[in-house]
């Protein structure tokens, strides 16, 4: 082989690793796209102590939110739009989620729980975050306040 298609092919080759590293660094910071599952933890006085996730991928995993969001954070979830998010609660109570302002949803979704205990809605929004509270059946007059972080 010459020098020139050695060179040549260096050259080809160093240009196809850096793409690919540049590929993989682009997307590093990335929300993932899984539907996420949260678990409305219920104490004792029957009010909402928290909102976990129990889905076995932590969408944030891996994004500048990890460290105070997901699986790592409290009453944080990331999501994707087009994706789904379920809640479901701890106790044998109904439940029901407000909104501050905006939601990330579209107007069908329904946000009390019902005899079924569970409420599960599709992302439909843009990049922003979405503050919403929680308000158990079994006590009303305290509110827990969540968040939803969506990237598109």
């Amino acid at each position: 082989m010459s020098i020139q298609r050695v060179t040549k092919l260096i050259s080809v080759v160093a240009f196809v690793f850096i793409s690919l590293l540049a590929v993989g660094v682009a997307n590093a910071g990335d929300i993932k796209k899984n539907n996420q599952e949260l678990m409305i933890e219920v104490n004792a006085s029957g009010c909402a102590s928290s909102v976990n996730l129990i889905s076995p991928v932590d969408n944030c995993e891996g994004s500048e939110f990890a460290g105070n969001c997901g699986k790592n954070g409290k009453d944080c979830v990331c999501m994707r739009d087009q994706k789904f998010v379920s809640w479901m609660i701890s106790a044998d109570t109904r439940f029901e989620l407000k909104f501050k302002g905006t939601s990330p949803f579209k107007d069908n979704c329904k946000f009390k729980s019902g005899n079924n205990k569970k409420i599960q809605c599709k992302i439909e929004a843009g990049d922003g975050n979405y503050d919403y509270d929680v308000i158990v059946e079994s006590c009303p007059n305290q509110v827990y306040d969540p968040r939803i972080i969506v990237k598109a």
